[in-house]
């Protein structure tokens, strides 16, 4: 369980361009997940899957204020976990 406050913290200088980053690798798996779904490659979008929820799951740790993101994280978990382990070899 986490704790939860009405108090906003401001992150620090070098957690702001961690989380910079963590947008930018972001933005760019979802463009890797859109075009590999389309050609179909069940192990290329497990992987897309996985890195976005990693992303998801730092950038909650750090404090985004994106209220989404836990959920995100658990629904692409629950994608990954839904693909057969058979198609990801």
């Amino acid at each position: 369980m986490g704790m939860t406050s009405d108090r906003v913290v401001s992150p620090t200088p070098s957690t702001q361009d961690i989380l910079s980053d963590l947008d930018h690798a972001e933005e760019h798996f979802w463009a890797d997940l859109a075009l590999t779904a389309d050609r179909g490659s069940v192990h290329h979008v497990r992987e897309a899957a996985i890195h976005l929820a990693l992303i998801k799951a730092l950038q909650t740790s750090l404090g985004n204020e994106g209220k989404d993101g836990p959920i995100v994280a658990v629904r692409l978990l629950g994608e990954i976990y839904a693909l057969p382990e058979k198609f990801c070899h």
